[in-house]
């Protein structure tokens, strides 16, 4: 009786909610291309590429792009959609113990922000 009453309350404040969501993928997809680039890195990459020997350091650049950044960022966007939160909410539901994994991303993210070169 009481598991019936509580799975139809359930169903009624789902009912109630609406998801939020993006308005169509052209709008996730530039959402995502300016939290990876940002404008740091356009201005930083022109210094990077001629302090490293130009075209040299082009080849390996995009090769690591493509082999490691691509596939972290993916996999980050999949866990944070699925849990629906971010990198802490997103590794304490995957289990309780990595929730420092999140905070330390977190902060991560905070000193690099903060950080003036």
């Amino acid at each position: 009786q009481w598991y019936q009453r509580r799975v139809r309350e359930v169903e009624e404040d789902e009912e109630e909610e609406e998801e939020e969501g993006w308005g169509n993928k052209t709008q996730f997809l530039l959402a995502c291309i300016g939290l990876a680039v940002g404008l740091g890195n356009v201005w930083r990459f022109p210094m990077l590429l001629h302090e490293n020997g130009g075209g040299a350091f082009l080849i390996p650049y995009i090769i690591m792009l493509f082999l490691e950044g691509v596939p972290i960022m993916y996999v980050e966007m999949a866990i944070g959609q699925y849990f629906r939160g971010g990198s802490v909410v997103s590794w304490e539901r995957i289990h309780p113990s990595l929730k420092g994994i999140g905070k330390g991303r977190f902060s991560a993210n905070i000193c690099e922000m903060l950080l003036i070169r």
